[in-house]
């Protein structure tokens, strides 16, 4: 009788580790199957790949050149365009300031690794030194080092604030100009206070 009921409970171990080795044996097949199916989408063209949490990153010579990234993107690979949503772009200047892009949405284009051009709109803000840079679309050329604003655009600091239609700024010169319909207000009681206000 013992012998009887140690059978019948080493079968009933058999059976169920049998089962568990098949149930995890398909799980194991189907993720290889959409692993598969992923990884062939990918050389498809003019298929995209969703990706969130994108980031890249340029470092020369041991310092940071630029870097991108986003809550969430379509890349397209054919095309070499990132469509971004929440995006960000940070340059590092060699002086070890920053200077920093951000929208709602945008399109970055890539050159293999490196950075072609962004384009972002939706309540853009650019950031340098205290200043604050408040438009609805703006275009970063890497190749031209230039930021420009097609649409009006205000720049605030802590003694001044400005306004205008257009704007752009040379990186390599470090040199921002307005266009169109300028206005300026100043502060000189906080000027006179030899404040945190750095020069554009």
């Amino acid at each position: 009788m013992r012998k009887h009921f140690r059978f019948i409970v080493i079968t009933l171990v058999v059976l169920l580790l049998c089962a568990i080795g098949g149930l995890v044996g398909r799980s194991l097949w189907q993720q290889h199957g959409r692993d598969v199916a992923r990884a062939s989408l990918e050389f498809l063209p003019g298929v995209s790949q969703h990706i969130q949490d994108f980031h890249r990153v340029k470092v020369q010579d041991g310092r940071k050149v630029w870097e991108v990234s986003a809550e969430d993107a379509q890349y397209k690979q054919e095309e070499q365009t990132v469509n971004v949503r929440g995006a960000s772009l940070m340059l590092f200047m060699k002086d070890g300031r920053t200077l920093g892009l951000k929208g709602d949405e945008g399109t970055v284009l890539l050159d293999g690794r490196e950075l072609r051009r962004v384009d972002l709109h939706g309540a853009i803000e650019v950031t340098f030194a205290d200043y604050v840079m408040r438009t609805e679309h703006a275009t970063y050329d890497h190749q031209q080092q230039m930021i420009s604003t097609p649409g009006a655009v205000e720049i605030s600091g802590r003694a001044l604030q400005l306004r205008g239609d257009r704007m752009q700024v040379d990186m390599d010169a470090e040199k921002l100009t307005l266009h169109q319909h300028i206005s300026m207000q100043i502060q000189p009681a906080l000027l006179k206070q030899g404040g945190s206000d750095a020069p554009l």
